[in-house]
């Protein structure tokens, strides 16, 4: 998962320490202070269907208060309908557990609960709308809309990996059938070495015979990506069943305040945060500004830059990426093994977030907000380095700065989900990691609940989280071309980031 972004500014290279970029052997833990405490492995993020969402409970939002016309409403459809495709497309599958669980929820909320209101003037911006009256036709497409739905998950049926039997979908991040989830759950913690295959280790795996190995089956869980890490304790189950209970309960308050007659008020209310979530937002505000104070001076070319170039000029990025993380008081608590990891895995990522910080569209240049004196580079001149990937990029960064309105705060947030993921290549404290991100992820949820009306914040919530999605997917590309490049001409620390090693040769 390694990639570049071409797009970076000329003044976002960085550097964490005042050293010479000479000491190529000193690798990323030269940059990173040396914190190894440890932590337990509670693990509150899963996909275990036995701890269902709390899908039965009652929803603030109320179809009968707040009416759309019929072209708010057909545009409203259009955008739900293209989120909840990429929901039955499994493209939010790199999303971990408990982030898919939080992007379900909103999803089904604002499908399910108010299928005759929207917030949306069209899919690519974030406006709130007036309140109408539907016509006839609005009411008739809704109807349509979740017929369409309907028939669509009629046609992806999906099966288990494992024995071929019918699957409801994803448990343990991997799409198997309710037995063989029920299987995992009791046998993966024993181990493959605690079972022995009656036969050669080789039988096959179906619905008739499933039952007569245990060694086979559950390898054949391993193999297809079921993780053990996903099953929750049994005091990890019930602070979850205590979480779905208050969710009942605020709803069931909300419900009853709409029905007496307070829907504006419900509606419009924003979230007070509490002490310590403006604690943490404090703390990674300040770490991603205090990061910027890190300047270096470049001389590598922006008026016809190569790709060489680019990566060498988003070395500065990079050193702020990893000032910023050192500043974090959660990501100093990893081992310094773990920092590594987190960093090298997740680095190019963190800086297609930035990049949208910095970007001015009025000016179409990279700039950096603190640094007025520095040379932007505009969209034009990066072009220049790689013209595909570029539109690619372009095109995530402006829809994402119009989504947001140039909030800051949000995209910081954002970051700091995408430093915490747990799937990055080596990390090892999986668990701790995970809770990090999900706790952040539930602090840009009730963010955006004090800034925006209730209905707005769970509408931008869920196409925030594709976003990192569609970062992955920009990883990848960045991934190809970096493939192309010579690291010959590369720094050291970016050698050391991108994983990008001289071609060997024979010494006569």
């Amino acid at each position: 998962m390694r990639m570049i972004s071409k797009t970076m500014k000329n003044n976002d290279i960085e550097t964490v320490n005042n050293g010479n970029n000479d000491n190529s052997c000193n690798n990323i833990s030269y940059n990173i202070n040396n914190n190894n405490n440890n932590h337990e492995n509670h693990n509150d993020n899963n996909n275990d269907d036995d701890d269902n969402n709390d899908n039965d409970g009652n929803h603030i939002t109320n179809s009968n208060k707040i009416y759309l016309n019929k072209t708010q409403c057909e545009t409203t459809r259009l955008c739900i309908l293209q989120v909840r495709e990429k929901i039955l497309n499994q493209q939010h599958s790199s999303l971990n557990p408990a982030l898919r669980a939080r992007f379900d929820e909103e999803i089904d909320r604002l499908y399910n609960v108010a299928p005759d209101r929207s917030v949306f003037e069209d899919s690519n911006s974030m406006e709130p709308v007036s309140n109408h009256y539907p016509s006839v036709e609005s009411r008739q497409l809704s109807a349509n809309s979740a017929e369409a739905i309907k028939s669509r998950k009629n046609k992806e049926d999906k099966y288990c990996g494992v024995c071929g039997d019918r699957a409801l979908g994803y448990n343990f991040d991997a799409i198997s059938c309710e037995s063989c989830k029920a299987f995992f759950r009791r046998n993966a913690p024993k181990g493959l070495d605690y079972f022995k295959c009656p036969y050669e280790e080789k039988c096959k795996m179906d619905v008739s015979n499933r039952r007569f190995c245990k060694k086979c089956r559950l390898r054949k869980c391993f193999e297809i990506g079921m993780r053990k890490e996903y099953i929750l304790t049994e005091e990890e189950k019930m602070r979850k069943r205590q979480r779905i209970e208050e969710n009942r309960k605020i709803r069931e308050i909300e419900k009853q305040k709409m029905q007496s007659g307070d829907v504006s008020t419900t509606q419009n209310r924003l979230r007070m945060l509490e002490s310590d979530e403006h604690s943490m937002i404090s703390e990674v505000i300040g770490a991603y500004r205090q990061s910027l104070e890190i300047s270096v001076e470049s001389s590598y070319s922006r008026n016809n830059p190569s790709v060489i170039d680019l990566v060498n000029i988003a070395e500065l990025s990079v050193r702020r990426v990893i000032d910023m993380a050192k500043k974090i008081k959660s990501f100093k608590a990893l081992s310094q093994s773990d920092q590594i990891s987190l960093l090298k895995g997740g680095s190019i990522e963190l800086l297609i977030i930035r990049s949208v910080i910095n970007f001015d569209r009025d000016k179409q240049q990279f700039l950096d907000p603190y640094d007025k004196d520095s040379n932007a580079m505009t969209t034009e001149q990066l072009k220049l380095g790689e013209g595909t990937l570029f539109d690619d990029h372009m095109k995530f960064v402006k829809s994402l700065a119009v989504d947001l309105r140039a909030d800051e705060t949000v995209l910081i947030i954002l970051l700091v989900i995408s430093l915490f993921s747990p799937d990055r290549p080596n990390v090892i404290d999986k668990s701790y990691v995970w809770r990090e991100q999900d706790k952040y992820a539930l602090l840009l949820q009730h963010y955006l609940e004090s800034k925006f009306p209730y209905h707005l914040a769970h509408v931008m919530y869920p196409k925030l989280l594709m976003k990192l999605v569609e970062i992955r997917n920009l990883n990848e590309e960045h991934s190809q071309v970096l493939l192309k490049v010579n690291p010959e001409g590369i720094q050291p620390l970016m050698k050391e980031v991108l994983d990008l090693n001289l071609p060997k040769t024979n010494n006569k």
